[in-house]
């Protein structure tokens, strides 16, 4: 095994992390929300231009951060997916959350589970770009990777 081959990728380590943020997000308490939101958008604004070119569209820190002061996480999580991304949300009746995501341009879903809505958007969200982000240990972007759920 060659040296290189030890060493990940920036990309490879930015999607560990976003697989990381996904049970973070999925396994947190719902006091845990407003920081779980900010690190999502923290690791998607330094998401690598190989992996996931639409991040320009991503919302500034001051608008996530006012509408976590407004009471307003769910609508913080949604800022995070922006325009193009595809959702759906679910409440059971013990107050369970699901999040489903799919992602522009792939015609694959994610569903994660939350404590609330907010951190089951998030955790859709990170797993979804987690599963199609993956890099191969040749530092190359996979073209097709399957999807998994995540519930």
């Amino acid at each position: 095994m060659e040296e290189n081959d030890l060493i990940l990728s920036s990309a490879q380590s930015w999607v560990l992390s976003m697989s990381e943020m996904a049970l973070a997000c999925s396994g947190a308490f719902a006091c845990e929300e407003a920081r779980h939101l900010r690190a999502c958008h923290a690791l998607l604004q330094s998401a690598p231009a190989s992996v996931l070119p639409w991040v320009d569209a991503l919302p500034k820190l001051d608008r996530i951060e006012a509408l976590l002061q407004a009471g307003a996480a769910e609508s913080a999580a949604l800022a995070l997916l922006g325009d193009r991304c595809g959702y759906m949300l679910s409440r059971g009746p013990m107050g369970e959350a699901l999040a489903t995501i799919v992602l522009p341009g792939s015609t694959n879903e994610c569903t994660a589970n939350g404590d609330t809505l907010a951190l089951a958007i998030a955790a859709a969200l990170a797993q979804a770009l987690s599963e199609t982000c993956q890099v191969p240990a040749s530092g190359r972007q996979a073209e097709h990777s399957p999807a998994l759920r995540f519930n």
